[in-house]
């Protein structure tokens, strides 16, 4: 009797274990299958710095109805949005133009990539409140230019181009003030942050800068000494890290950026200082 009695609590405890597993496996079952129904990332942080903002704030208004959550992370200096994507504490920048993430790249041996279509590209000129003309430039005239590696090698070929010097073999991937051959007129080159090049103009003789930022610094954009004509092989758009190129919110990013909503705000907000590619 014992024995049997036994049996059947053995028997009646396996048998409640069992039921329990299943009802485990089956309250389990939902949640494994809507984790795998999830959708991709959903959460975007964007970095950039304040003469970018509208743009990530056109990019978050566009991205919103497709159940995005694009978020702005905004930085004071010109490298430091490239490092914070280097280091995965954002998904992307809107900041550097393609030459200097190519630079960066080189230099923090990262990949960093600029998804096209291209978005855009900044209008850089030489701005002066002195001088007139090219040739008013004076002797030991002072020029404050962008300082980094790309900016500098570009700055450079502008003050080439404008007769204000000549320059002798690279030798590097760019030209250095090393590289200056002839400077008749002892040109004395301020190097700055791209972001401060602007706040130089009133001490020097002029500066090599963005129409934006001249604008915002209420000056006239429109009214400079020379209009570097190659400003649409710098362009500037959505970088993420190469990892990331084939997202689903990359591309649905990119499609915002061509669209018509898109381009009218950026149009009547930059009125020509950025210049949208026709893609």
């Amino acid at each position: 009797m014992r024995k049997t009695m036994r049996r059947l609590v053995f028997i009646f405890t396996a048998m409640i274990i069992i039921v329990m597993s299943l009802a485990g496996c089956s309250s389990n079952a939902p949640e494994q299958a809507n984790k795998a129904a999830q959708p991709g990332k959903k959460v975007i942080q964007i970095a950039c710095v304040s003469t970018i903002d509208p743009i990530v704030g056109w990019l978050q208004e566009g991205m919103a109805p497709l159940g995005y959550d694009v978020q702005t992370v905004m930085f004071d200096a010109n490298q430091l949005p490239a490092t914070a994507l280097k280091d995965g504490n954002v998904d992307g920048l809107i900041t550097n133009h393609l030459p200097w993430i190519q630079t960066f790249n080189k230099e923090n041996n990262c990949d960093l990539q600029m998804p096209k279509p291209y978005t855009y590209y900044s209008r850089t000129a030489v701005y002066s409140l002195k001088h007139k003309t090219i040739d008013a430039i004076p002797q030991n005239a002072l020029i404050a230019v962008p300082g980094d590696p790309s900016n500098m090698d570009r700055s450079l070929l502008t003050l080439r181009d404008m007769g204000l010097l000549t320059l002798g073999e690279k030798k590097g991937n760019f030209y250095t003030i090393l590289d200056i051959k002839d400077n008749p007129k002892n040109i004395k080159i301020i190097e700055t942050d791209i972001t401060q090049t602007i706040r130089s103009i009133n001490d020097v003789d002029a500066v090599i800068t963005g129409a934006n930022r001249v604008k915002l610094a209420g000056f006239d954009p429109n009214s400079f000494l020379y209009d570097d004509q190659t400003n649409p092989n710098y362009p500037i758009g959505l970088v993420v890290n190469a990892k990331d190129m084939d997202a689903q919110w990359v591309k649905d990013a990119m499609k915002v950026t061509q669209s018509d909503e898109f381009r009218n705000k950026f149009n009547k907000h930059f009125n020509g200082t950025y210049v949208l590619y026709n893609n």
